[in-house]
């Protein structure tokens, strides 16, 4: 990993990497032993935070609904006495 510079202005560090052309601002996952959440959630973005809260809002959704269709399909099977499922099968 290459190293980079910290520059300190008006009490806010800004982290610099010389690259290929020229110095970039970068924003490091740890900065100081502690883990930079804002940057590994959001991304530098709005857009790729709304992006994250949407991903996790369809697979909960995914989730509720594979547990409901599980739910209907046992109670249609006690209901109908399709297959009885209290008999030991062993």
């Amino acid at each position: 990993m290459k190293k980079h510079e910290i520059i300190e202005i008006n009490n806010e560090r800004i982290y610099l990497r010389k690259g290929f052309l020229g110095w970039n601002i970068i924003y490091p996952n740890r900065i100081d032993g502690k883990i930079n959440w804002k940057h590994t959630i959001e991304g530098k973005s709005w857009w790729n935070l709304l992006g994250v809260i949407l991903l996790v809002l369809l697979i909960l959704g995914c989730i509720y609904e594979y547990s409901n269709a599980i739910n209907v399909a046992n109670e249609c099977l006690k209901n109908n006495q399709i297959i009885d499922i209290t008999k030991n099968l062993i």
